[in-house]
């Protein structure tokens, strides 16, 4: 076997190792593009090259066409999150109480220069999907706006954070992200009773992580005539946040908050 041989065998092997751990459309294309590529290579190198080149015609160029343009789908959208740095904007002040809402204003966030390379790192490493939801939530953003189908988890990053730019939201981003790697514990967060339907949903979301099991969310639920089933089979943090969004679109927080400062109408 000729080091040549073992080299493309090797790339093909990164590449369908790449494609594993990201499970993304972008590293199907590579991996698609250098198998192709190397199985073609290869075929030309078992046959005789020029005659198989003559017999493929102008075929052989619709082929190499097709390669060359997956390879460059492939690198753009590998390149993509690098290559795509924001103008400074300005991120966070220093944080405001967790019962009180953010403004949607960029000029009252104030801070140092947003880094956005800097933040998508932090969210690609430390953060696993259920997080990345749990930050769509917290910032308010429509689901549809940024999910998209056969969509991996670096493209999801991606459209969150331009998200978050386009609507000045900066701030709002980088709060959140510091509220999801480092929640509040229990007894920080405000008091049920000062817990309102006009709270932020984060607010209620972290107070009903913290504070309530499967079964009394369950209870919760059968309470307010909602079938537990339908809002997923997840976690207890999609649980909780596919019952808050079904609320909320639904203007029916008040009769949330009626049962949560009801303790009697859910057991323990």
């Amino acid at each position: 076997m000729s080091a040549f041989l073992i080299l493309k065998l090797l790339i093909v092997a990164l590449f369908l190792v790449m494609f594993l751990r990201k499970t993304g459309l972008i590293w199907g294309i590579g991996l698609l593009s250098v198998t192709s590529a190397v199985l073609l290579d290869t075929f030309l190198g078992i046959f005789n090259r020029d005659q198989m080149l003559a017999e493929l015609g102008f075929f052989f160029y619709v082929i190499a066409g097709a390669l060359f343009a997956g390879t460059a789908i492939w690198l753009w959208g590998v390149l993509r999150p690098i290559t795509a740095t924001a103008p400074a904007v300005t991120a966070p002040a220093p944080p405001r109480p967790s019962n009180e809402r953010l403004p949607g204003n960029p000029q009252e966030q104030s801070g140092t220069a947003f880094d956005r390379q800097m933040m998508y790192e932090q969210i690609y490493t430390r953060f696993g999907r259920e997080d990345i939801h749990d930050l769509i939530f917290d910032l308010g953003i429509n689901e549809n706006d940024v999910m998209t189908l056969d969509q991996n988890l670096n493209q999801l990053i991606i459209n969150t954070m331009d998200w978050a730019e386009q609507h000045g939201q900066t701030a709002a981003l980088a709060l959140a992200v510091e509220r999801i790697l480092t929640p509040l514990p229990p007894e920080n967060l405000p008091r049920l009773e000062k817990i309102t339907a006009d709270s932020p949903p984060t607010v209620l979301r972290q107070y009903m992580l913290a504070h309530y099991t499967l079964p009394q969310l369950e209870q919760m639920a059968a309470a307010l005539d909602l079938d537990w089933e339908q809002l997923g089979s997840g976690s207890k943090k999609e649980k909780i946040r596919a019952l808050l969004l079904y609320l909320i679109r639904r203007n029916r927080l008040d009769e949330l908050m009626q049962l949560m400062h009801a303790p009697a109408a859910i057991s323990a």
